[in-house]
């Protein structure tokens, strides 16, 4: 009787677990399916935005102008790219960039500072649903978003290198458990073994090299490659302000928040409303990422918001800077961290001998330690406030992380971690996991949409967007901006057209790789990534949410 007991109370206890997993699921679904309104006032303040730009925090005219060639609506990389690549191909456009808060004060001032991607990672599932071919044009174009990303800088001169702080490192996934490890290693063997182009920077480092070479003393191995690292607030408003100087018809109206867009059938024109009054516009363009579907409503449950979390610390006690040489992604059973430093600092002493401060730590991540294994976090656009459970992780891994401190009878002990900032982002999560880039229809707009033409200045007609990066926006966005403004311009992308090129760069003195100007979109571009019928019936926000959360 004792026995038969006790497997009632356990399937009951098993029972109630699963019934509380389903209503937590279904609480979250219902929160990402809706509007997620404006960006609120009064967010968290980011590290990145110390001090924001003079230029730009506070800018607009002292009238909103009455009408735009094109009006885009959020600030962040992906409008400052579009912007760019877009006046770099028609230099005489009138352009209006309406922003809600202030500028690239969203997700791009608030995010981890990383440009890497992980792509062993994502290979097999990107394999079983595209194909071979199509997942590695994927990663080839999330991998090339390093080279483009240093060469913009590089063109944009020195001030813009200085001010973004943008450098390439040795990008490192870091494993502590021998299964997760085995687990990595085996996706990491399958990717470079098809594609050993693609993966010959990459490698892998066992338990002893790793905690020699990172100095992490818990480490179980380790898989690195090719990344970087940069300040993306300050190269996207270095960017912005070299723009401003050069182009008399680009203007930006901080603190602007569109309130609705109608469409005019007579006229085919869009109107854009703002408490600060109207614009109208031939084209649209939305780039607002987790909060697209406020003005884009059939975007519901296909991109929605996920708040993520972020810190500025100093870095662990004895820990020498490493910044200029690594970055790294600490990868648990259930969730990963990531982090970035910045480059170390030299202080000339009265005696004439130097010392050495190493950068800040700029650690994010912690959303599997969130409430309800993250799901709390899911459709929660809302960055005025952290997450306690994300501040606590946040707070105490790195200096255990690093093996800062001492042992003292078999117990670690460390001084206080030094917090100089915490704060929230929003991210756009796309249900199917890849960016949403191209010309909106009706059913995403919910509003009619005028003849597919161009305008006297060469420009197409109608809604365009580039939303939905999932988190890796730093590998994503700069790549999809420059397609849609090529797109607005009436480039096509009516496949994929197969690319010999198998390198993603150049190295040891080879021939340099072509850029993405120098190549048609459909040569580098991937098409899965374009807004089509069949893809907005078949995105399931469920597919996302169960990967994210491992079930």
């Amino acid at each position: 009787m004792g026995i038969i007991i006790s497997k009632l109370r356990s399937l009951r206890v098993a029972i109630t677990l699963l019934f509380e997993q389903k209503s937590i699921l279904d609480t979250a679904l219902d929160r990402l399916r809706k509007s997620p309104g404006l960006p609120l006032p009064n967010p968290t303040t980011s590290f990145w935005l110390l001090p924001e730009s003079p230029l730009l925090s506070r800018i607009q005219s002292s009238t909103l102008q009455s009408s735009a060639d094109i009006i885009v609506i959020g600030s962040g990389i992906t409008s400052t790219g579009f912007i760019r690549e877009i006046y770099r191909l028609n230099p005489s456009l009138n352009i209006v960039l309406l922003e809600a808060r202030g500028v690239c004060t969203g997700a791009t001032g608030r995010n981890g500072g990383h440009i890497k991607e992980g792509p062993y990672e994502e290979y097999p599932r990107l394999k079983s649903l595209y194909g071979n071919e199509t997942a590695t044009r994927i990663l080839r174009f999330r991998l090339r978003h390093l080279e483009e990303l240093k060469a913009v800088a590089k063109e944009e001169g020195e001030d813009c290198i200085r001010e973004s702080e943008v450098r390439e490192v040795t990008g490192t996934d870091v494993f502590f458990d021998h299964e997760v490890l085995r687990e990595g290693v085996s996706k990491f063997e399958e990717w470079k073994r098809e594609n050993p182009e693609m993966g010959r920077e990459w490698g892998i480092w066992d338990q002893e090299t790793a905690r020699k070479k990172l100095n992490i003393p818990t480490a179980t191995g380790a898989i690195y490659g090719p990344a970087g690292a940069l300040w993306p607030y300050r190269f996207c408003t270095s960017i912005l302000s070299r723009l401003l100087s050069s182009h008399e018809t680009f203007k930006i109206e901080a603190y602007t928040p569109v309130e609705d867009v109608s469409f005019d059938d007579a006229t085919s024109t869009y109107t854009v409303s703002t408490p600060r009054g109207k614009i109208t516009a031939k084209t649209v363009v939305h780039t607002t990422n987790g909060w697209s579907s406020h003005l884009l409503p059939g975007l519901s449950g296909k991109v929605f918001a996920f708040q993520g979390q972020m810190s500025a610390q100093e870095a662990p006690e004895g820990l020498a800077g490493m910044g200029e040489q690594y970055s790294w992604s600490f990868i648990h059973k259930r969730g990963f961290d990531y982090l970035t430093q910045r480059a170390s600092t030299s202080q000339t002493n009265p005696d004439g001998t130097a010392t050495q401060h190493p950068g800040e730590m700029m650690f994010g991540g912690a959303w599997a330690s969130t409430d309800n294994m993250g799901f709390d976090v899911c459709g929660l656009a809302d960055d005025t406030k952290l997450n306690y459970l994300a501040a606590a992780h946040l707070s105490g891994l790195l200096p255990y992380i690093f093996g800062s401190g001492a042992n003292k009878n078999g117990v670690r002990s460390w001084s206080g971690v030094r917090i100089k900032n915490m704060w929230t982002g929003v991210l756009g999560m796309s249900a199917d996991g890849l960016p949403w880039v191209g010309r909106v229809p009706k059913k995403i707009s919910t509003r009619n949409v005028p003849k597919k033409e161009k305008t006297e200045k060469g420009v197409e007609t109608g809604e365009y967007c580039a939303v939905g990066f999932s988190g890796e926006g730093m590998v994503n966005c700069w790549g999809s901006a420059t397609a849609l403004a090529r797109i607005v311009l009436g480039e096509e992308v009516s496949g994929n057209v197969r690319n010999k090129e198998a390198r993603v760069r150049a190295v040891k003195g080879e021939e340099d790789v072509k850029g993405w100007r120098d190549e048609k979109l459909e040569e580098w571009f991937p098409k899965e990534f374009i807004i089509e019928d069949a893809r907005i019936a078949k995105a399931n926000p469920l597919d996302l949410v169960s990967a994210l959360m491992g079930i």
